[in-house]
């Protein structure tokens, strides 16, 4: 089943991974046997995931970032056991100390950063757990896990080592308040994009490994088959045409080329890659960190400016442009709005045009 990107990819996994089942009809439209706990009737039902979807099918369900029938997928998934929470063991206190160096990690051109009040947060992280399987003439799958926060949709590369540094919890060892968490499926496209990352190598490895197994096994196959065709052709040049012996050479010469063809082809499909990839579950993983709120001073502006320390990496965490969005630790202000080096001077559009 190939869903389209995003929300889509997410709800067929999801539906499909829970025991239901998916069928498009049109592009953007399913037909959806709906995952069900109870032993009553299976409910089918419609789901369109472009507005254009429905015109084709009026009666079907618009799936939308928080749609009913996507916040029922994720209560499913949740109460299956397939999405888990768990904490991050590891204790966070704020210091003067953590604010100067949360400051250094930066580069604030002509102006400066002032830390206010700062407390302790948890920040949501999405460990998605995949399954790659490799199909050729033998059959290999492993298991790769992405973690991406659910706060801004960065990818956390170093994850791993934090968990083994201090494990987990099922329950936080602190009060602190959430960040802010985005739906999991926003997030999904992003590790599904960072999994496809992570398998180039592994796949091109395979596949280079397959054609060179093909290269030679072809070129034995084939240097077979050419000298049985080779010994055929000696003996027809010595017989007249003609003669029934050698229409009978002649139709063993195109039975050796036709199973020359055929042993080929064979080992084309034995030694072609296909790839499975499937999401196993999804750990909503709980991360502390240090929330700074704070002021940028410039010569002639100031604007309230809140950044987050990672007591874990020891390390600032990118600052999020106020024009265009995107993740920077280089910033300045311009007209009371912190922005990166790429939208400094740019004009800003009114909402609406």
């Amino acid at each position: 089943m190939k869903a389209a990107d995003g929300i889509a990819a997410f709800t067929v996994t999801a539906i499909e991974r829970l025991g239901g089942a998916v069928e498009e009809r049109a592009p953007a439209l399913y037909t959806v046997l709906w995952p069900s706990t109870s032993a009553g009737p299976v409910e089918t039902r419609q789901l369109a995931f472009d507005p254009e979807a429905l015109e084709d099918e009026p009666a079907a369900e618009l799936v939308t970032f928080a749609s009913p029938a996507l916040e029922q997928i994720v209560g499913l998934a949740t109460a299956s056991g397939r999405v888990a929470h768990a904490f991050l063991n590891a204790t966070s206190s704020v210091s003067r100390g953590a604010a100067e160096r949360l400051a250094r990690s930066y580069r604030f051109g002509g102006a400066s950063w002032t830390a206010g009040t700062g407390r302790p947060w948890w920040l949501p992280a999405g460990v998605f757990l995949f399954r790659a399987r490799y199909l050729s003439d033998a059959r290999e799958e492993e298991l790769l896990e992405v973690a991406v926060s659910l706060a801004d949709r960065r990818i956390f590369r170093r994850l791993a080592e934090a968990i083994e540094r201090h494990g987990l919890a099922a329950e936080p060892n602190e009060a602190w308040p959430m960040i802010a968490e985005l739906p999991a499926a926003e997030s999904f496209g992003v590790a599904r994009d960072e999994l496809e990352r992570k398998l180039l190598a592994p796949l091109g490895a395979r596949r280079r490994e397959l054609e060179s197994r093909l290269t030679r096994e072809s070129g034995r196959a084939t240097a077979y088959y050419d000298e049985l065709a080779r010994e055929i052709e000696e003996q027809r040049s010595v017989l007249a045409a003609g003669t029934p012996e050698r229409a009978a050479l002649d139709s063993r010469l195109a039975a050796v080329r036709l199973e020359r063809d055929g042993r080929l082809a064979e080992l084309r499909s034995k030694y072609a890659l296909e790839a499975e990839v499937s999401l196993l579950s999804i750990l909503r993983l709980y991360l502390p960190r240090l929330v700074f709120r704070g002021t940028l001073a410039g010569k002639r502006d100031t604007a309230e400016l809140t950044l987050v320390w990672d007591p874990l990496e020891q390390a600032g965490e990118p600052l999020r442009c106020q024009r265009c969005g995107g993740s920077t630790y280089e910033a300045a202000l311009d007209r009371r709005a912190v922005v990166c080096p790429s939208c400094m001077g740019k004009s800003v559009v009114p909402a609406g045009r």
